[in-house]
């Protein structure tokens, strides 16, 4: 782990693992790029979350599938009708972070794929259409254009601080499919829908 100190307000920053790619001061909200030196690189700040009643805190441990996992950071996307919250989790054997988001009381944990092949373009694609995505078919159930809202922790990819991206979600042989259309980049996410008590948390 690494030990750092925030340039904004001088708190301790506690970079949790190699995997970590960007990190937001939880008391003054400044945000930074890990970029792998003894130093962070300041990004610019992201607005403070408001709590709302939720089974998962950062700082939070718990199993799923009795596999344990602590959870490490908390981002808020906002969309025209509403909004979702994702957690990023780190695996206590080991493996590289995952993202469980929660979603008007439904439970999803994603792990990020490789991208094998083109993507179909967000113009494009329709919801209720099924589109290829590495190779799979994947009937599209939603397509929105949301930002970042806020965040708090740590997480292993660096999110926008402004303006929109579009994304797609749908469903591939019963695991759901997410691909988000960053400015630089096209992430997919390859999911498992979990039921309320497959989540087991400790603290």
């Amino acid at each position: 782990m690494q030990n750092m100190t925030c340039s904004s307000c001088g708190a301790p920053l506690e970079v949790k693992n190699q995997f970590i790619r960007s990190i937001t001061c939880r008391f003054c909200g400044s945000t930074y790029m890990v970029s792998g030196s003894d130093t962070l690189d300041a990004v610019g700040k992201m607005p403070s979350l408001a709590d709302y009643p939720s089974r998962l805190n950062v700082g939070a441990r718990g199993e799923i599938h009795g596999r344990a996992f602590s959870v490490i950071g908390r981002v808020r996307y906002a969309y025209a009708e509403g909004f979702w919250e994702e957690w990023q989790i780190v695996w206590d054997d080991g493996a590289p972070p995952d993202w469980l988001e929660e979603d008007e009381g439904y439970w999803t944990v994603y792990r990020r794929d490789r991208v094998r092949g083109a993507i179909p373009p967000y113009d494009q694609v329709k919801v209720g259409q099924s589109v290829t995505i590495n190779n799979k078919s994947v009937f599209i159930t939603e397509k929105r254009t949301a930002r970042v809202a806020g965040s708090e922790g740590q997480f292993s990819s660096v999110l926008p601080l402004t303006g929109t991206f579009g994304y797609i979600q749908g469903t591939s042989t019963e695991n759901p499919v997410s691909v988000n259309y960053w400015t630089d980049e096209i992430e997919l996410s390859v999911g498992q829908d979990l039921e309320h008590n497959e989540i087991k948390i400790k603290s």
